[in-house]
């Protein structure tokens, strides 16, 4: 499914990601989920695979379940149909619960009273049936994605490829997880000092917009004229934390 949905991502997509604000890695993440998410909501509410996926996982992620009601297409129906299956389902699960309550002395009673927050042994079979079994279906689709944007952002520095490392350049840089991730699929010697001299580079402007916002947010400074730093405190936690719904 995931092709069908989104083809793959190319070098194009990541030289587009970094001529716009914020991590570009983040950017692609964002997009093809809300691409995925739009397909599944006007194309697939009813495909047997699709639900069954969505059994597995029970739903969404948190993140995730809670895009569907923003996005534009007006899929309140299909986010029913979906959640409906999903209800019913989980009552299935819910009619099978069962208590296996312990012997009055036994080592598991005994801890079980010791610690309150101990699990309680009596649940545990329960407890697993509302367990997910598989991970949400659109954070997969997002790390596949991601997986083939940053192999080819590596791929084109591994070549010299001056546009690329342009772009890269005058982008705000790939946020603290992406970059990990970057240095973990790194195969390149070159390829892994060039995003280290860019990412360096990247960090150190950033410091410099925060040191100035820093000194007039004094009252001594207030006065003098406000630039681009006003908003560098913003985009350093998205530089460590990533941008919202990317990871």
């Amino acid at each position: 499914m995931t092709n069908h949905l989104h083809p793959t991502i190319t070098y194009f997509d990541v030289l587009d990601a970094c001529a716009q604000p914020g991590c570009p890695i983040c950017r692609i993440a964002n997009h093809v989920v809300h691409r995925y998410l739009d397909a599944i909501l006007y194309e697939f509410v009813t495909d047997p695979g699709t639900r069954s996926n969505l059994k597995q996982s029970l739903g969404y992620c948190n993140g995730h379940a809670w895009m569907l009601p923003d996005l534009p297409g007006g899929y309140a129906l299909g986010i029913a149909l979906i959640y409906q299956d999903l209800l019913q389902d989980i009552g299935a699960r819910l009619k099978d619960a069962h208590y296996d309550r312990a012997p009055a002395v036994s080592i598991r009673r005994l801890r079980e009273v010791l610690n309150p927050l101990e699990p309680v042994q009596a649940t545990r079979t329960s407890v697993a049936a509302l367990q997910a079994g598989a991970r949400c279906p659109a954070c997969e689709h997002r790390d596949t994605m991601v997986e083939i944007a940053l192999q080819s952002m590596l791929e084109a520095l591994a070549r010299g490829d001056a546009r690329m490392q342009t772009s890269l350049e005058a982008s705000s840089g790939l946020c603290l997880a992406h970059l990990r991730r970057a240095m973990e699929l790194s195969r390149d010697q070159d390829a892994f000092l060039r995003l280290i001299e860019i990412s360096r580079k990247t960090l150190h402007a950033l410091e410099q917009e925060l040191q100035e916002f820093i000194r007039k947010c004094d009252y001594r400074y207030r006065d003098d004229e406000h630039g681009s730093e006003m908003d560098s405190w913003r985009r350093a936690v998205a530089w460590i934390a990533g941008q919202q719904g990317a990871l």
